[in-house]
């Protein structure tokens, strides 16, 4: 055997022990030692034939059919991966069920073929139906079978997993746990995955989302100034434009209105080179609440107007809410009632359609602000109350204690005494918990 085929063999051994759940300690006994497996399996020279074909025997396998059972392995590999790949497509245009019922079938063609990349894709089929518990499990069996499966290797499996896992939690509002499988991700990465090493910086980036939404500001902006300096090897233009708008916004809020008008166009300009509808939709979005901040309603209504054009464009539907709301805004500080009012009943009725709790709570608490402007205080504290409702679902914490705000103002104007005072004592323990629990910020 020259030092090719010891190498290919090694692979193809190591290979074959991982698929059948087996330990460097199962194969050893008193004449093959682990530290000699492992070297078979890393194709180091030199070593025994005896040995080698030792291991084999262990294993039940002929080396003379090796050849044959490589070629085959290869156009099994080759062919799984071409299945793998159109489940992956399903799954990327909605097609859960079918995604769901075609891999039904690769399990009664193969049931013991790459298990843990058949529980990832499940997974991924559950996320998609917003099935966060059996999405989770299936993460998580495709993480402890990781080690079985000749493609996860190869795939960055593990690390993409944890990766998704952390996108179940954040869906939850459970920033926390979403920050821990995000750094796990990071710990657990392999350099040199062919194809697969972008997920690298898709996990720092979510590091930096989940940092900020725990109001933990300071670590986000280190953390972003360390993904920064990876920007010539970053391929994916979701995650590119995800930092630039992060940043932007970032320095919005700090009032740094120059730096994040800055960052907002570049982004913009980077977004628009790709026809990335989805990221210049968010940037001209920050762009434009930063112009109304700074009192420059001329500007700010530019940029919303703007994104009206966009909005057939982006797959995120509930981004358009947080639009329409920005806009709702802009016009009942103009004192335009009647388009504040369309607009934002707009927004309401995209937030029911699309269930998401936390936009809806959004739409309906600027609805409630405009009501009150208007004086139509029974009305407006309608809305503020099931807004302040499905906040503290979702532990929106900072959006409960303005929704109470709000609501108490509406009492003291038409003059309801005792609810403004339930309403107050309501306010105060909202703020104290937020106090005492400064992750349950809601910032991005």
């Amino acid at each position: 055997m020259n030092v090719l085929e010891m190498n290919e063999i090694g692979k193809f051994i190591r290979k074959i022990r991982k698929e059948r759940g087996l330990r460097l300690e199962d194969l050893s006994d008193e004449h093959i030692s682990t530290a000699t497996i492992s070297n078979i399996e890393r194709g180091v020279p030199h070593v025994n034939k005896e040995k080698v074909l030792y291991l084999l025997s262990k294993l039940n396998i002929d080396i003379n059919e090796i050849p044959e059972l490589m070629e085959k392995d290869s156009e099994n590999m080759e062919s799984l991966q071409l299945k793998f790949t159109a489940v992956e497509t399903m799954i990327e245009i909605g097609n859960e069920g079918g995604a769901l019922r075609y891999l039904s079938e690769i399990l009664e063609e193969s049931p013991s073929s790459h298990p843990a990349t058949v529980h990832f894709l499940k997974g991924k089929c559950y996320a998609g139906k917003k099935d966060w518990r059996k999405a989770e499990r299936e993460f998580g069996e495709a993480i402890r079978l990781s080690y079985q499966d000749a493609y996860s290797q190869k795939t960055n499996l593990e690390a993409i997993s944890y990766e998704h896992l952390a996108e179940c939690r954040s869906a939850q509002n459970d920033w926390e746990q979403a920050l821990k499988f995000a750094e796990r991700g990071l710990e657990v990465f392999q350099e040199g995955a062919s194809g697969y090493d972008q997920v690298q910086y898709s996990l720092m980036m979510n590091r930096v989302v989940y940092l900020d939404r725990l109001g933990r500001v300071d670590e986000a902006q280190k953390s972003l100034d360390e993904l920064w300096s990876f920007i010539p090897h970053i391929q994916n233009q979701g995650v590119l434009l995800r930092m630039y708008a992060l940043r932007a916004d970032l320095f919005r809020r700090m009032k740094l209105y120059h730096d994040a008008v800055r960052y907002a166009r570049e982004g913009i300009r980077i977004a628009a080179a790709s026809k990335n509808y989805d990221g210049m939709f968010r940037l001209w979005n920050i762009l434009g609440i930063a112009y109304m901040e700074l009192s420059d309603w001329e500007d700010a209504e530019t940029c919303f107007e703007f994104i009206m054009n966009l909005k057939d464009r982006i797959s995120n539907k509930k981004e358009m809410i947080q639009v329409y709301c920005s806009l709702g805004h802009l016009y009942l500080l103009q004192q335009k009632w009647v388009r504040a009012q369309e607009i934002l009943e707009q927004a309401v009725k995209w937030g029911e359609e699309l269930e998401d709790d936390a936009e809806l709570s959004l739409a309906l608490f600027m609805m409630g602000r405009l009501l009150k402007e208007k004086k139509q205080y029974s009305e407006a504290v309608s809305y503020l109350k099931r807004s302040v409702y499905l906040a503290e679902k979702n532990k929106l914490a900072e959006r409960v204690c303005a929704g109470y705000y709000e609501i108490a103002q509406c009492h003291e104007q038409s003059g309801n005494r005792d609810e403004l005072r339930d309403t107050t004592e309501k306010l105060y323990q909202s703020q104290k918990q937020l106090r005492l629990n400064p992750g349950l910020t809601s910032k991005w």
